[in-house]
């Protein structure tokens, strides 16, 4: 009767022999030499370990039956085992495993119904030449020669740096090439994932919102313990560089050269906790700020669609339901607040005080030219006024105003554009109540978001993108910066096709 007995032997005499070559080359290290014991412990942990997993994964010929029956329905013989080198974390692996081909007619095509015809039962029995390696479905490697573990670690180091800067560091860690083509072809699937997984959750989240009527969702609302005192939503919008040909173009588009933008939702979401500096406009209240590893983040191509579902499920899943108040702030473009009417109609809504003074600026320069004295001089007043809400008196500062002619390509002059800003954003730049109650007042956040998710890794020199790539690349971040990336992965044991 046979036994494990032999194989497993054969494995810890190979782990043995590996382990004797780390001492023996660890014991030959010139004392001291910090640099080259770590290095040589290091390479051969990688062996040791590549050994190990060569052990684990290929079994002894007398372990493999000789004939199994196959997906196509025929007896599959055994040939011999062969060889499939896979690309590991500790190195190329050689995995040794029962092949199998087939050598026999199609069984279900044997059995003939004694009521058939004649001419059924002179039917030629189907033969093929299928081959097949069923331990290459048993550990996933099926179709593939890359492990989990490579796919795992490659997407992630895509997610924070370049292809070629990813495939590079790829090599130096694991002692492995790869190409940038690779770490793409690597990263895609799990970036779809990721978007499939999020698409799921906002599938999920508006189902149930459907299955409740309005009385029974204000119920629940009523009666729900709040345990999040503030909670921050901050979105806005950046310019990605897209491959020309890759998406429909505007015909001002089609006639020059060079690459198009389009743009890129970027969304924020986070608890508010006690800060530690002080209003200018309330210095007795402390400002909010981000309670620590609480910030969570979306990213969604614009002409997809679908951004503020996405960001209202992620808001749902930090608390939405559980938060006393809820704060959106934005740079005042109007597809925010539209979001916002839509998914979050109970939030206070505030223009970042930032982007707000970007506009006082805009008016000074267009009508008393840059880098003036007068530019400047007006500006400060037109901000203090802005920085206390006093909106009113702001736009009956810009409106006495000299007028001056629009812009190329603009129905409306500078100034004029600002009065609408200005005036549709009033109830939003209340700055000094907002800041007695301890909010902070800039999108910078939101900014840092679009820096962060966006600017960072998808804006460097010479980075353009298809709609695919980005689609797949921007979850995949999102997800790294989230700090859930190793979440998703508890869930996938093989490779994500």
């Amino acid at each position: 009767m046979e036994t494990n007995e032999s194989p497993k032997r054969e494995r810890y005499a190979a782990a043995e022999k590996a382990f004797v070559k780390l001492v023996e080359r660890v014991v030959d290290v010139k004392e001291g030499d910090i640099k080259c014991l770590e290095e040589t412990i290091f390479e051969e942990v990688l062996e040791l370990g590549s050994i190990l997993m060569e052990c684990a994964m290929s079994q002894t010929k007398k372990g493999a039956p000789t004939k199994i029956v196959g997906k196509c329905g025929c007896e599959h013989h055994l040939v011999g085992y062969r060889s499939k080198h896979i690309i590991t974390l500790l190195g190329e692996v050689e995995f040794k495993r029962p092949y199998y081909q087939c050598k026999g007619e199609n069984m279900e095509n044997t059995l003939v119904d004694d009521n058939e015809e004649e001419e059924g039962r002179e039917q030629e029995h189907q033969h093929c030449s299928h081959g097949s390696a069923p331990d290459d479905e048993l550990w996933g490697v099926q179709g593939t020669r890359t492990t989990p573990g490579v796919q795992k670690i490659t997407s992630y180091f895509c997610a924070i740096m370049t292809l070629e800067e990813a495939a590079e560091t790829f090599l130096r860690v694991f002692r492995r090439k790869m190409s940038p083509r690779q770490a793409l072809n690597l990263l895609k699937p799990v970036g779809n994932a990721l978007a499939a997984q999020e698409d799921k959750k906002v599938k999920e989240i508006f189902d149930q919102g459907q299955h409740k009527d309005s009385s029974q969702q204000e119920q629940e609302d009523l009666y729900r313990e709040k345990t999040i005192d503030r909670l921050y939503i901050e979105t806005d919008e950046i310019l990605a560089r897209m491959r020309r040909g890759s998406v429909p173009m505007e015909k001002r588009e089609q006639n020059r050269k060079g690459d198009v933008y389009r743009g890129v939702k970027v969304g924020a979401v986070f608890q508010a906790e006690r800060g530690r500096e002080r209003s200018e406009l309330a210095p007795d209240v402390f400002i909010d700020t981000p309670k620590i590893g609480s910030m969570r983040y979306v990213a969604r191509r614009s002409a997809k669609g679908g951004f503020g579902q996405l960001l209202y499920a992620l808001a749902r899943q930090e608390g939405l339901d559980a938060a006393s108040q809820v704060v959106v702030l934005g740079d005042g473009a109007l597809w925010i607040w539209k979001l916002v009417a839509e998914h979050f109609p109970d939030a206070v809504q505030i223009v970042d005080l930032y982007h707000a003074k970007e506009h006082v600026w805009d008016v000074a320069h267009a009508v008393f030219g840059r880098a003036t004295e007068a530019a400047a001089l007006w500006a400060k007043q037109a901000c203090d006024l802005l920085v206390h809400g006093k909106i009113e008196d702001l736009v009956d500062s810009i409106a006495a105003l000299p007028a001056i002619a629009p812009e190329p390509g603009q129905s409306k002059s500078v100034p004029e554009q600002a009065l609408g800003y200005f005036i549709h954003n009033a109830q939003r730049m209340r700055y000094p109540a907002f800041r007695a109650q301890g909010m902070h007042v800039g999108s910078g956040i939101a900014e840092a978001a679009c820096k962060t998710v966006v600017t960072a890794r998808l804006k460097r020199a010479g980075m353009r993108f298809t709609p695919d790539g980005l689609d797949a690349l921007l979850p995949l971040r999102s997800s790294k910066l989230s700090g859930t990336y190793d979440q998703f992965w508890e869930a996938h044991s093989r490779l994500i096709a």
